[in-house]
């Protein structure tokens, strides 16, 4: 049986465990600053939909 390549064990596991501890500290650090000063671009956008076109 030929493979092409083979994915080391638990590597899908690491990096699961990565991405919900960024997401976590991201989360932890927006409640600490201000999500305000996190995301400046997002507090100024409307709730409406609006489709330009």
């Amino acid at each position: 049986m030929t493979q092409m390549f083979t994915i080391p064990a638990n590597t899908i596991l690491v990096i699961g465990v990565l991405i919900v501890l960024a997401t976590i500290g991201f989360v932890i650090y927006g409640c600490i600053k201000g999500w305000k000063n996190v995301l400046k671009d997002y507090a100024g956008k409307k709730d409406k939909l609006t489709i330009d076109g």
